[in-house]
């Protein structure tokens, strides 16, 4: 029998049903976009990757940069920053705005972790809107390490 029927003749019946609810989502745990990069960028939700100023935030660094966003759905691909960072051989990471930062570390970010720089940059919202957010976020990348250059075979 289809559940959905099942519900309806048991609720129909006057008894209580009852449903498991999913369990929430862990926190601290991310959505990486697929192309993998030396330089990760967190951003709120999927959709700031998309932004005009996202473009031109990854255009800044070079061109090469991967995304992320916190996993509130539960999905089953999510990572925690600590596997990201090891799996994509990720050297910095660059949080945009506060709710990424309090997704990922309920306390103090810490300015390492394995083998990536974390820093934290205004919002995408502020950098879009404020030439002095820009100019903030421009100062952060300037004095950012850069990602280290594979090594060529001789």
């Amino acid at each position: 029998m289809i559940e959905s029927r099942r519900r309806a003749y048991l609720e129909a019946l006057g008894f209580d049903v009852w449903v498991a609810r999913p369990p929430p989502p862990e926190p601290g745990r991310l959505v990486v976009s697929p192309d993998p990069s030396a330089t990760l960028l967190v951003c709120g939700v999927p959709e700031d990757s998309a932004t005009r100023i996202a473009g031109d935030i990854v255009r800044a660094l070079g061109g090469e940069a991967s995304w992320a966003w916190p996993d509130t759905g539960g999905g089953a691909a999510s990572v925690s920053l600590a596997d990201a960072i090891a799996d994509c051989l990720v050297t910095r990471v660059i949080l945009f705005g506060p709710g990424p930062a309090r997704w990922l570390f309920q306390g103090e970010i810490p300015e390492v972790l394995g083998s990536a720089a974390i820093a934290a940059a205004p919002g995408l919202d502020e950098l879009a809107g404020r030439g002095g957010a820009k100019r903030s976020l421009w100062r952060l990348l300037q004095a950012f390490p850069e990602p280290a250059a594979p090594a060529r075979p001789s």
